[in-house]
């Protein structure tokens, strides 16, 4: 690391690296300091290793901090050069904390807004884990009641009979009505060949099945065996359905998806409850002239006055909250339009600004904290966002023109190589003979992605049945990835049994991999150049630091193989 000037026991410190290198080490050492412990009383058996004006850091400290970093960020050199690179980053923290104070950050409104709200949201934590979630227990008889009215506690043999239109199920259900056998009426009509030519027989199917078929969670539930459904809308066909034999499933899953359902409906209600009388305990007294102010400015659209207002909406037990603190809540992402309403208003405000003010308020109030252990928390969260402000301060005023980033882009070709992918609507389909009736309905005219509901897949409804897939991942999907990078463009294909289930897909995109052309890739150049050229200013930014507090930085280089011997190297 570059050398810091030092008084008294003070070594110069040299690590034989690049200097602009050395500044962007420290750079990612001082981002993962957060990680560390906080700081430690000093003694004999702890002593200082560097002294920074009125600051100092201790063996123990910088010990904790190397113990702590992950494993991407170990320093690359070995032995004393580690030992100083490790000192250097937290010498840095505290030059970078003298300059944010010099500057006067710590006093400014959206670092101290900034710790007050993150404080009371770890405060806020801290009394519902602590207080109400306790109070909430989820009885195994409302689990297991829960399991036999939703149906997860058996399964259906399901048999369908599927149609393009309206008209033709109208056709089926008359000839069923009139005496045909569900059987014959399947061989005649349905669209699924392989289930018409066994009568529509589908298979067993459990209830979460049965509604990615089409058929609704109250129809596998009450439909009596043997009975024919009315006619039901199954994307852009028809069917009928019926159930002709019943067997026991397993609902260890439902059971585990139950439990937390009615843990978080619990816990809504105990917090709700909890705040009830919290409000009533404290005292809360709602000021309507505030509340009115909030409504109005929605209602307008133009809420720049609630920003400097710091007329009380809410007081209590000697709090109070401002229409600004509120409103640094609200811009957060509440709905304006049910702002503008005095009801919904009242509604958000209660949830979004009250409530953690109130349960932050009774964890002090309740000693769930004591006061060193609450300061020491507000010191370190402080500094964090005080190096976060002076960083982007530093960063802000870097940009990049157009041209360069057209140099970047030429000087660089291999960051922008892509090896060969496609882009494929897929569907994952729990059985094949379900599969089956869904490549049946897409060659008849189905939209692939109208049938997303049914895909096992998590992502499928976000992603709209739309994945990427490249030869990277062919250890994930070993049958899939090579099935669809053999496939012709636009070919619908499948059942493919593969991990999981069954899929149905049609490669949309193949990309045959090379250089990406600039026109595509013009935002990640950008990107990439903009972080060097960050990441280089704060370099000198870091440097600039270290030559202008030189002679207020004393290490004691004697120390620091006791406070890093090998071992933790």
């Amino acid at each position: 690391m570059p050398s810091l000037i030092a008084r008294s026991t003070a070594t110069r410190m040299t690590v034989a690296t690049p200097r602009s290198a050395r500044s962007l080490c420290s750079i990612f050492l001082l981002l993962a300091y957060t990680c560390a412990a906080g700081l430690m009383g000093c003694g004999p058996s702890d002593p200082v290793v560097a002294e920074i004006a009125e600051k100092t850091i201790t063996a123990d400290q910088l010990r904790t901090f190397v113990e702590k970093l992950p494993g991407g960020l170990k320093s690359p050199h070995e032995g004393d050069a580690a030992r100083r690179h490790y000192l250097q980053s937290l010498v840095d923290r505290q030059l970078m904390l003298l300059e944010g104070h010099r500057r006067g950050l710590d006093t400014t409104r959206a670092v101290t807004g900034a710790v007050d709200n993150t404080t009371r949201s770890w405060l806020t934590t801290l009394y519902l884990s602590s207080v109400v979630a306790p109070r909430v227990q989820v009885d195994t008889e409302d689990i297991q009641r829960l399991i036999t009215e939703r149906g997860y506690d058996r399964e259906r043999k399901l048999n369908a009979i599927l149609v393009h239109t309206r008209e033709e199920i109208d056709t089926v259900a008359t000839g069923l009505a009139e005496g045909v056998t569900f059987a014959e009426m399947a061989r005649r009509f349905s669209l699924d060949d392989r289930s018409a030519a066994q009568g529509g027989e589908l298979g067993f199917v459990d209830v979460e099945a049965a509604e990615r078929s089409y058929v609704p969670a109250d129809v596998f539930r009450d439909l009596p065996l043997g009975q024919i459904s009315e006619p039901l809308s199954a994307g852009k066909s028809w069917h009928v359905v019926r159930f002709t034999e019943d067997r026991p499933a397993d609902p260890t899953k439902a059971r585990h998806q139950l439990k937390e359902e009615l843990y978080t409906q619990g816990l809504q209600q105990a917090q709700e409850e909890e705040q009830e009388q919290l409000q009533a305990r404290f005292s809360l007294v709602r000021h309507d002239e505030a509340l009115s102010l909030i409504v109005d400015a929605y209602r307008r659209q133009n809420t720049t006055s609630l920003d400097n207002s710091d007329m009380p909406l809410y007081t209590f037990d000697g709090e109070q909250v401002s229409v600004r603190a509120a409103q640094q809540v609200l811009r957060g992402g509440a709905p304006p339009r049910v702002l503008a309403q005095r009801e919904g208003a009242i509604a958000i405000l209660n949830r979004r600004v009250l409530a953690p003010r109130m349960f932050a308020h009774a964890a002090i109030v309740e000693d769930l904290v004591d006061g060193a252990e609450l300061e020491e928390h507000r010191r370190e969260l402080r500094e964090d966002i005080l190096l976060a402000t002076l960083r982007r301060q530093e960063t802000d005023m870097v940009d990049v023109s157009e041209i360069e980033v057209r140099q970047f882009y030429d000087d660089h070709p291999e960051q922008f190589v892509h090896e060969r992918s496609v882009w494929a609507e897929e569907l994952l389909l729990a059985t094949e003979s379900e599969a089956r009736q869904v490549h049946q309905l897409i060659v008849d005219g189905a939209d692939l992605a109208e049938l997303v509901s049914r895909s096992l897949r998590a992502d499928a409804e976000r992603r709209s049945a739309r994945h990427h897939y490249h030869p990277g991942e062919i250890a994930l999907y070993p049958r899939l990835v090579p099935a669809m990078l053999a496939a012709k463009k636009g070919e619908l294909m499948g059942p493919l049994e593969v991990d999981g289930g069954w899929s149905v897909f049609r490669v949309a995109y193949a990309n045959e991999g090379g250089i990406e052309p600039f026109d595509s890739v013009q935002r990640q150049a950008r990107a990439l150049l903009l972080r060097r050229r960050q990441q280089s200013a704060l370099g000198a930014f870091l440097q600039h630091l270290r030559d202008t507090h030189a002679s207020v930085v004393v290490i004691h280089a004697e120390h620091l193989a006791k406070a890093l011997p090998d071992e933790v190297l």
